[in-house]
């Protein structure tokens, strides 16, 4: 009879028991004195070693603040993109410090974290290959819509020349007279200058009529010349923005190259444009891509920004795509028990101050849009000792 009551008691005190501890915010591995192997594989800006040999970058710097909160223990095992991926399937690694890109396929071998952020697939192109701005002002300067407003301002000047002649010819003659043809040149001289400086020096109306008229016509100038500047400076950075963000059809025509076996590899051959998938890391597409046997790499704008501010300064330029975003976050294993307090850990981080001052000492803000990636081996970041 005891023992019918004893059992069911301790069987609830474990179970409150573990029911505190995790509330205390313990995890089973924690708990039992595990130290966590995290795998992480060279991938800047989010990862990479600085100067010191240290390991530093974006999602490096934010999972230390993670294990520090959560107070876990655990070594930086050092490993190829490819064999974080295989090992967070396998369960041999708790949990990746890289930056993983969220996919049905990857989800199918392993589980996500809440994500990170979302980043732009941008491609990189050599320095030279985008049109100078100054080439980019005249090709609209020359085009058929300036065109079009060009005509159109030569007819009102050729009609209100000819109207002030008619208006001015009998009371000043000085002006005005000897011949239509003399005449309506000063009056079309007169409309000109008005319109570009608000005044005309040498040609003077003298009717009341014909100065009503050239009141009204300057002020109508000054409106229309704003609108004209307005809409050309319009234009300059819409044409600017077509320019630089590269669309699907863009991309269809040029010969696209990327990194085999990565997420952009997929992306790229739902475009349909040339491709070739270069074995290795990114550098060695981006050498594909100065030797000029591809047009464009095409992968994560982050990442593509760290080598065009860092080590291809003035080689390659950057362009963002119209393609969607990718998402990326932490992987770890299937059902594995530090997945819902590194989830409660990591948003209550991304709402802190802390957040953006890592994204700033990297160059981005909240999207991972680059402002100026600045390089580790350029500039010494303080970072904590590694944990290897």
């Amino acid at each position: 009879m005891l023992k019918r009551i004893l059992i069911p008691i301790l069987c609830f005190l474990v179970i409150q028991t573990g029911l505190l501890i995790m509330d205390a915010g313990w995890t089973p591995a924690s708990a039992a004195g595990k130290k966590l192997i995290v795998g992480i594989a060279n991938d800047p800006p989010y990862t990479f070693k600085n100067e010191q040999g240290q390991w530093a970058g974006i999602t490096v710097d934010l999972w230390r603040h993670i294990a520090r909160d959560l107070k876990l223990d655990y070594s930086l095992k050092e490993m190829t993109q490819e064999e974080v991926l295989n090992s967070l399937q396998n369960g041999s690694i708790d949990l990746s410090a890289d930056a993983v890109i969220i996919t049905s396929q990857r989800e199918q071998r392993f589980e996500f974290t809440v994500p990170i952020a979302s980043t732009r697939v941008a491609v990189a192109t050599l320095y030279d290959k985008e049109d100078h701005p100054w080439l980019a002002a005249l090709k609209i300067f020359f085009s058929w819509g300036t065109l079009k407003i060009i005509i159109i301002l030569m007819m009102i000047l050729f009609l209100l020349g000819f109207l002030f002649w008619r208006i001015e010819k009998k009371g000043n003659p000085e002006h005005f007279g000897e011949g239509l043809i003399r005449g309506i040149g000063s009056g079309i001289y007169w409309v000109g200058s008005t319109m570009t400086s608000g005044v005309c020096f040498g040609v003077s109306l003298k009717s009341v009529s014909g100065r009503v008229l050239g009141l009204f016509w300057m002020l109508i100038c000054a409106l229309a010349l704003s609108a004209f500047i307005a809409s050309l400076s319009s234009s300059l950075t819409t044409h600017h923005l077509s320019e630089t963000k590269f669309g699907i059809d863009k991309l269809r025509r040029m010969h696209l190259g990327t990194e085999a076996g990565s997420v952009p590899h997929s992306i790229v051959e739902k475009i349909g444009s040339r491709t070739t998938f270069i074995k290795g890391g990114e550098e060695d597409v981006l050498k594909e891509l100065i030797n000029k046997k591809i047009d464009g790499f095409l992968y994560d704008e982050a990442t593509l920004h760290y080598y065009a501010e860092g080590k291809y300064r003035g080689i390659i330029t950057v362009h963002p795509t119209s393609l969607k975003e990718i998402v990326i976050a932490f992987g770890m294993p299937h059902n594995s028990p530090l997945r819902k307090p590194i989830n409660i850990s990591l948003l209550k981080i991304l709402d802190e101050p802390v957040w953006e001052s890592i994204l700033s000492r990297y160059g981005l803000d909240g999207n991972f849009e680059a402002r100026h990636i600045v390089i580790g081996r350029e500039k010494k970041h303080k970072t904590l000792k590694s944990d290897e």
